[in-house]
Parts: C-alpha cells; sequence; structure tokens
C-alpha cells in the first residue's frame, strides 16, 4: 500500500529534489489571484454544482463543527453555511495567499466569526483529538505530500461517527469523453493558462496530478485502510469529478 501510495503522491510542480509540500505551498501563493478563475475552467463550469452535491450528502449528519482542509480561496466553508448551517467552519492550506483571498471572500458573504482560516498541513495538524463531526477536502487531496500522515491526522480529529467528504477531479478513464477531455486540456486549458499566469508550470501540474492520483476503488481502499468506512461514492459529470463520504469506523 505505501508504494502505491507515493505512486499517487509523486507528481510535484517544479523540480524533483524539493519537498512536495513546499513547492504546492510556492504555487499556490503565486497563482492564488487566478485560481479561481482557472478552477472554472478546469471544471468546465460546474465545479459550484459539484460543491453543493457534496455538501449536501452530509445534510443528514448535521455536522456543527467543520474542518476543511486545502480550503484553498475558502469556497466549501462559505458553501457550508448554505447547505449545512454549521455552528463553525475552519478552514486550512499551506498557502497564506489563497487564504487571504477566502478572507475577503468570508467577509463579502457576511460570515466573518463564524469562519477562520489557519496555515496548516494536513500531515501535522495540531488539534485536539475529537474536534470536528465533518473534514472536507475539495480538489485538494491530490496535493498531499505525506497521503498516510494526513488521513491518520483526519482520523484522530474526527469525533466517533465523524464524516470525511473528498470532492476530487479525475481524468476521465476511455471512451470519446477521454479523447475529448484530453484535447481540451492540451490546448484550451493550456492556452487559457499562459494567458491568466506567467507560472505555466503549475498549471501542468494540476493536470498531471490529477491524471496521477487514486481514483474510485483504489482511493476508497487508501480511506478503508486508515480506518474509514465507505458510506456514499458518486461520480459526477461522466466521471470527470468523483465524491467520496465516508465514516470514522
Amino acid at each position: 500500500m505505501q508504494n502505491n501510495i507515493n505512486e499517487y503522491t509523486k507528481a510535484k510542480p517544479y523540480n524533483e529534489n524539493e519537498a512536495k509540500t513546499q513547492q504546492v505551498s510556492r504555487m499556490f501563493n503565486t497563482i492564488s489571484g487566478k485560481y479561481d478563475i482557472f478552477n472554472d475552467i478546469m471544471s468546465w463550469g460546474m465545479a459550484r454544482a459539484w460543491r453543493r452535491k457534496a455538501l449536501l450528502s452530509l445534510k443528514a449528519a448535521d455536522p456543527k463543527q467543520i474542518l476543511d482542509i486545502a480550503t484553498g480561496t475558502g469556497d466549501i466553508c462559505i458553501k457550508a453555511f448554505s447547505y449545512l448551517n454549521p455552528e463553525k467552519a475552519l478552514g486550512v492550506d499551506i498557502s497564506d495567499k489563497m487564504m487571504e483571498i477566502g478572507k475577503q471572500k468570508v467577509i463579502a458573504a457576511g460570515l466573518d466569526g463564524k469562519i477562520d482560516f489557519e496555515v496548516q498541513d494536513a500531515a501535522t495538524l495540531t488539534y485536539a483529538d475529537n474536534s470536528f463531526d465533518a473534514v472536507t477536502i475539495s480538489f485538494g487531496i491530490r496535493n498531499f505530500e505525506k497521503l498516510d500522515e494526513s488521513l491518520g491526522q483526519i482520523n484522530r480529529v474526527l469525533r466517533k461517527n465523524g464524516h470525511l467528504l473528498i470532492l476530487e477531479m479525475n481524468e476521465p478513464q476511455k471512451g470519446f469523453l477521454l479523447a475529448a477531455y484530453k484535447l481540451y486540456t492540451r490546448i484550451f486549458v493550456k492556452m487559457t493558462s499562459r494567458i491568466l499566469s506567467d507560472d505555466s508550470r503549475a498549471y501542468d501540474y494540476l493536470t498531471t496530478s490529477m491524471k496521477v492520483f487514486a481514483k474510485g476503488k483504489a482511493l476508497i481502499e487508501i480511506l478503508e485502510s486508515h480506518g474509514f468506512k465507505l458510506k456514499k461514492y458518486k461520480k459526477f459529470s461522466f466521471g470527470v469529478c468523483s465524491m467520496y463520504l465516508v465514516q470514522k469506523a
């Protein structure tokens, strides 16, 4: 399992020598101002609908304390108050500049005081055991350098019967959709990324990491090996995006 996990997380933005975590932090700080636009492009404009459907899968659990890992600019934290009405949401990320944008979005949404942000690495969370009812990760788990340690930390900070919700993009596996997606990413996404930012390697990394990261059964097996049981697995938009809802066993 360890060898497989290393294969899934080996993609890096810039070079093979520097630790992935440091590279990913620098990358997102560099592209933070354009990330929301690029995320819409990468997801064919459907990321908002995917987030809504994913968050609604948590509604029956009625989580009051939510931790959003790899929060980016805070979209999941903000939308959680539309669909779940928690008492508090905490967004953590290794990119402080992404969260600075998130803080402005929180103020604009009138949620100041209900959502906080902190610089934290998922592999070394500082929160007490059994602190959260739900942990969410939206389009971020493939950026983890230490997937084993991160899942162990998530399990630790979740309360008994707490839920982990993962939303992640995938490269379609076969057929016409795969061919169309490859054409889309190679031409339109690459061209647009060069218009949006000088750091084209960052966008190349985002597409590459999506291709190599574990998906479907492989990711479910990894989650189960870290003390979670599957509650729901769903593909959106012909498999371009997948949702995993698991519960602390």
